[in-house]
């Protein structure tokens, strides 16, 4: 990608969050419904610009990793214990 889609992609994720952000400050001067909306808002930015290569989901197949989350709690039992 080239800089300039870069600049647009952080431009349209800056006003995905700031648009709302500044209208409900706007529309209800209360703090208690800004914040709020400045999180869920930024979770919409955030899918901005993703691949669908981004998004590929990694799974364990050694099957070994069980075993040892099993050893690991049991240590950490017997740590709180003592």
């Amino acid at each position: 990608m080239t800089r300039v889609t870069h600049f647009k992609t952080a431009a349209l994720k800056a006003a995905v969050v700031l648009i709302p952000s500044y209208l409900a400050a706007y529309l209800t001067d209360k703090m208690v419904w800004v914040v709020p909306t400045l999180a869920a808002s930024s979770f919409f930015a955030a899918t901005i610009g993703l691949e669908a290569t981004a998004l590929r989901r990694r799974v364990d197949e050694d099957g070994e990793s069980d075993a040892e989350d099993e050893q690991d709690a049991q240590s950490l039992e017997t740590l709180f214990e003592s």
